[in-house]
C-alpha cells in the first residue's frame, strides 16, 4: 500500500499528457472540418452572388442590346428620309415626328434602365461588401466558438479523467489513512497497556524495596544490639537464629537484584520496541504529510482549472452575444437587401410595362396613315415591335428567374440563419451543462478541501500522539534511571550489609574462640 503512491503519481501526468494529445489532435480534426465546411457554405453564397451578377450581366447586355438596336432604327430613319422623293415628304413629315418622339422616349427609357442598372450595381456591389463581412465574421466566430466548444469539451473530459483518478487516490488514501489509525490506536493501547504493566511493576518494586530495606534496617539493629550485648557481657550463648536470618537476608537481596535485574531488560526492550514504532510512525507520519502536501497541489492545480474554465466561460458569453448581434444585422441586412431588390424589380417592371404600351400605341397611330405610308411603316412595325415585345418579355421572363433565384438564395440564407439558431441554441444548452458542470466540480472541491482539513486535523493529532510518546518515553528513561539507582543502593546496601554480616561472623567465630579457651580454662582449673 505504501509503495503504490509513488508509482500511480509518477504515472499520473503521462497519462495525462497523453490525453491532452488525444485531444489536441481531435480538435485540430475537427477546426479542419469546420474550416471545410466554412468553405463550402462560403463558395455557395459565391456561387450564388456570381448567378445574380449574371443575371445582372445579362440584363445590361440585354438593355444595351435594345440600345443599338433604337440607334439602329435611328440610323434607319436617317437612311430612309434622305433618299425619298419629294411627294412623300409631306406623308412621311407625321410619322417621322413620332418616330423621333418615340426614339426620344426610347432614349430615356434607356437612361431611366441605366440608372436603374447603376442602381442595381451599387445594391450588389454594397451587398457583396456585406456579404463579405458577414462572412468573415461568421467565419471568425465560428471558428472562435468550435475551439472554445472542443476546448471545453477536452477540458471536461480531462476533468472527468482527473476526478475519477482522483476519487480513486483519495479512497485509496484514506483507506491507508485508516489503517495507519487503527495502527497507532493499537500502539497506544499496547503501549497504554505496557506502561501501567511498569507502573504497577514498579510500585510493587518500590514497596519491596521498602520491605527490604526495613528488613535490612532491622537486621542491622538486631545485629548491633547483639554484639553490644555480646561485648557487654563477655559470655552468652551464641544465638542460632542469627546465621539463618542473614541467609535469608541474602537470598532476598539476590533474588530483589535478580527480580531488578530482569525489570531493567524488560524496560530496556520495552523501551528499544517504543523507539522501534516510533520510528515507524514517524515515518508514516513523514509519508502523511507529503501525501497531505500533494493533496494541496492538486487542489490548488484544480482551482486553476477551475478559474480557466470559469474564463472560457466568459469568452463563450461574450462570443455569444457577439453572435446574436451580427446574427441580428445579417437579418436586417438581409431584409434591406430584399426591400432594394424587390423596388428595382417593381421598378423594371413598370417601365417595360410602359414600353410595351407606349409601342402597342406606335403601332396603332402608323395603321391611320396612308397607304404607302403604311406600306412602308407597316413593315418596320410588323417586325421591329414584334422583336421588341419578344425581347422584352425575355428580359421580364429572366428578370423573374433572377427574383426567384433571389427568393431561392434568400430562403437558403434564412434556412442557414435557422440553422445557425439551433446550433447556437444546442451551443447555451452545452454551456449551460458546462456550467452545471463547474457548480458540481466547485462543490467537490469544497468537499476535497474539507477532506484535506480533516486530514489535516488527523496528521495534528498524530504530531500530539507522537509528543505524548516521547514524553511517556522520556518518564521511562527516568523510571529506569531511578531504578537503576535504587538497584545500585540496593548492591551496596547488599555490599555493606554482607561486610558486616562477615565481621559478625569473624566476631562470632573469634567469640566462640574466646569462649572455648574460658571453658578449657575453667576445666583445667
Amino acid at each position: 500500500m505504501e509503495t503504490g503512491g509513488p508509482g500511480v503519481n509518477s504515472m499520473k501526468p503521462h497519462a495525462l499528457q497523453l490525453v491532452l494529445e488525444e485531444q489536441v489532435l481531435a480538435l485540430q480534426q475537427q477546426m479542419a472540418e469546420n474550416q471545410a465546411a466554412s468553405w463550402r457554405k462560403l463558395k455557395s453564397s459565391q456561387e450564388a452572388q456570381q448567378r445574380q451578377a449574371s443575371l445582372v450581366r445579362k440584363l445590361q447586355a440585354k438593355v444595351l442590346q435594345y440600345r443599338t438596336w433604337c440607334q439602329e432604327l435611328e440610323k434607319q430613319l436617317e437612311a430612309t428620309g434622305g433618299p425619298t422623293p419629294q411627294r412623300w415628304e409631306s406623308v412621311e413629315e407625321p410619322n417621322l415626328e413620332q418616330l423621333l418622339v418615340r426614339l426620344e422616349e426610347e432614349q430615356q427609357r434607356c437612361e431611366s434602365l441605366a440608372e436603374v442598372n447603376t442602381q442595381l450595381r451599387l445594391h450588389m456591389q454594397k451587398a457583396d461588401m456585406v456579404n463579405k463581412a458577414l462572412r468573415e465574421d461568421v467565419e471568425k466566430l465560428t471558428v472562435d466558438w468550435s475551439r472554445a466548444r472542443d476546448e471545453l469539451m477536452r477540458k471536461e473530459s480531462q476533468w472527468q479523467m482527473e476526478q475519477e483518478f482522483f476519487k480513486g487516490y483519495l479512497k485509496g488514501e484514506h483507506g491507508r489513512l485508516l489503517g495507519l489509525w487503527r495502527e497507532v490506536v493499537t500502539f497506544r493501547r499496547h503501549f497504554l497497556e505496557m506502561k501501567s504493566a511498569t507502573d504497577r511493576d514498579l510500585t510493587e518494586l518500590k514497596a519491596e524495596h521498602v520491605r527490604l530495606s526495613g528488613s535490612l534496617l532491622t537486621c542491622c539493629l538486631r545485629l548491633t544490639v547483639g554484639a553490644q550485648s555480646r561485648e557487654s557481657d563477655g559470655s552468652g550463648r551464641l544465638d542460632g537464629s542469627e546465621p539463618t536470618q542473614l541467609l535469608l537476608l541474602l537470598t532476598k537481596t539476590q533474588e530483589l537484584e535478580k527480580e531488578a535485574h530482569e525489570r531493567s531488560q524488560e524496560l530496556i526492550q520495552l523501551k528499544s520496541q517504543g523507539d522501534l514504532e516510533k520510528a515507524e510512525l514517524q515515518d508514516r507520519v513523514t509519508e502523511l504529510s507529503a501525501l497531505l502536501t500533494q493533496a494541496q497541489k492538486q487542489n490548488k492545480d484544480y482551482e486553476k482549472m477551475l478559474e480557466a474554465l470559469r474564463e472560457t466561460v466568459e469568452i463563450l458569453e461574450a462570443n455569444h452575444a457577439e453572435l446574436m448581434e451580427r446574427e441580428s444585422s445579417l437579418s436586417r441586412n438581409a431584409q434591406e437587401e430584399k426591400l432594394s431588390l424587390q423596388q428595382v424589380i417593381m421598378d423594371i417592371t413598370q417601365v417595360m410595362v410602359e414600353e410595351r404600351d407606349n409601342m402597342a400605341q406606335g403601332c396603332g397611330q402608323d395603321c391611320s396613315l396612308e397607304l404607302d405610308a403604311r406600306g412602308f411603316s407597316s413593315q418596320f412595325d410588323s417586325q421591329d415591335p414584334d422583336k421588341t415585345l419578344t425581347l422584352v418579355r425575355s428580359v421580364v421572363t429572366r428578370r423573374r428567374q433572377a427574383v426567384q433565384d433571389l427568393r431561392q438564395q434568400l430562403l437558403g440564407c434564412q434556412e442557414a440563419v435557422s440553422s445557425l439558431r439551433q446550433q447556437h441554441n444546442q451551443w447555451e444548452e452545452e454551456g449551460e451543462a458546462l456550467r452545471q458542470r463547474l457548480q458540481k466540480l466547485t462543490g467537490e472541491r469544497d468537499t476535497l478541501a474539507g477532506q484535506t482539513v480533516d486530514l489535516q486535523g488527523e496528521v495534528e493529532s498524530l504530531s500530539k500522539e507522537r509528543e505524548l510518546l516521547q514524553k511517556a518515553r522520556e518518564e521511562l528513561r527516568q523510571q529506569l534511571e531511578v531504578l537503576e539507582q535504587e538497584a545500585w543502593r540496593l548492591r551496596r546496601t547488599n555490599v555493606e550489609l554482607q561486610l558486616q554480616g562477615d565481621s559478625a561472623q569473624g566476631e562470632k567465630e573469634e567469640r566462640q574462640e574466646e569462649l572455648h579457651l574460658a571453658i578449657r580454662e575453667r576445666e583445667r582449673l
